[in-house]
């Protein structure tokens, strides 16, 4: 037990934490499971992956695990499933892991962590990063920009959209304004701009990246309580996908996954985690195909009534149990009640 931790803020607290689960309840939301995301478990960032944020070292992602096995009960994507179908009760003070992007530092770092903890997972892989046939954007914007500098990916961005080049000012609005705004036309014209001012061949970058799960370890990762769904074939902003688009970016996904795992894939994760990125189309075309679960990275509150097919996650990035505490139980509650308030009005 921690007699004493950091709050939020910095400053000290003579509480403990079993005393503020209890007072987080004193906000009048029900929160049944809760579920968090990872992505890149690594020692040191690349140039393929500083700007992204995305980033823990091991000690960093242990001291996670270890938060989430003293205070809360680890489950997998089948106890969600079973739940919802009624045909088992969740412990108290459930957990669902769930990792994104296909690294392959979920393979090689988190994997036997989360085993050492005895903690399940659900890894969300994009097929065609696997064995490093390909490179996602969001890590080649990042290799551009720390091998040539902001002003390339600037460059590069003005002559997809026609604007002035000083209207992209950050990564931070390059990831959050730009990228989602992009046709998936405009988006593989913005991926060869950036290839070609790097005076590289696409194909060069990846082997040299080395970023991605291999097939052989995507196979193992059964054996550490990790089951494998879908992430989109190539990691884009579902809001730019027609229906004609499903087949290429979701059912191809999916198939390939199970092809190189023998295992069904049944639960969906939106790249982003945007709720603009899962419109209704997208949805009842999940629902159709089977998917059993789809998350989002809404950071708000899931509750018994919550539609599996829409479930929230919360990136963990604190770096105490305290933080850790207000991500997961704190800020969720409050984002819950602000979304009923807006809601209402």
């Amino acid at each position: 037990m921690i007699e004493s931790c950091q709050l939020a803020n910095g400053t000290s607290s003579a509480l403990q934490l079993p005393m503020l689960f209890a007072a987080s309840s004193i906000v009048p939301i029900a929160y049944s499971v809760r579920c968090v995301l990872f992505h890149d478990v690594c020692d040191a960032v690349t140039p393929f992956t500083n700007g992204l944020g995305v980033t823990l070292s091991c000690q960093e992602f242990e001291q996670k695990l270890q938060f989430l096995a003293r205070y809360y009960n680890p489950v997998s994507l089948q106890d969600l499933l079973d739940a919802r179908l009624g045909k088992s009760t969740l412990p108290d003070r459930p957990v669902h892991v769930t990792f994104d992007d296909a690294y392959a530092s979920v393979a090689i770092n988190a994997a036997p962590l989360c085993a050492k903890y005895r903690i399940p997972a659900t890894f969300f892989v994009n097929a065609r990063f696997i064995d490093n046939r390909a490179l996602a954007l969001d890590n080649l914007i990042c290799y551009v920009v720390n091998a040539f500098g902001f002003e390339a990916l600037q460059i590069c961005a003005a002559s997809v959209t026609n604007q002035d080049a000083s209207d992209f000012a950050s990564l931070a609005q390059v990831f959050g304004e730009f990228l989602p705004s992009l046709s998936l036309d405009d988006r593989k014209r913005f991926e060869d701009a950036l290839a070609t001012e790097c005076c590289v061949r696409m194909g060069e970058l990846p082997p040299l990246a080395t970023l991605y799960v291999t097939s052989e370890q995507l196979r193992s990762l059964a054996n550490y309580g990790i089951e494998i769904g879908n992430h989109t074939f190539s990691h884009i902003h579902c809001r730019q996908l027609t229906s004609r688009d499903f087949d290429s970016e979701i059912d191809r996904n999916r198939t390939e996954l199970e092809a190189i795992t023998g295992r069904p894939v049944r639960a969906f994760s939106v790249p982003y985690g945007s709720r603009k990125d899962l419109p209704g189309p997208l949805s009842e075309h999940l629902r159709r195909s089977g998917y059993e679960a789809a998350f989002l990275v809404e950071s708000a509150a899931n509750n018994s009534r919550s539609d599996y097919l829409r479930l929230n996650r919360v990136s963990m990035a604190g770096a105490t149990d305290a933080k850790c505490f207000a991500e997961l139980e704190i800020l969720p509650r409050l984002r819950t009640v602000r979304n009923v308030i807006l809601r209402r009005n």
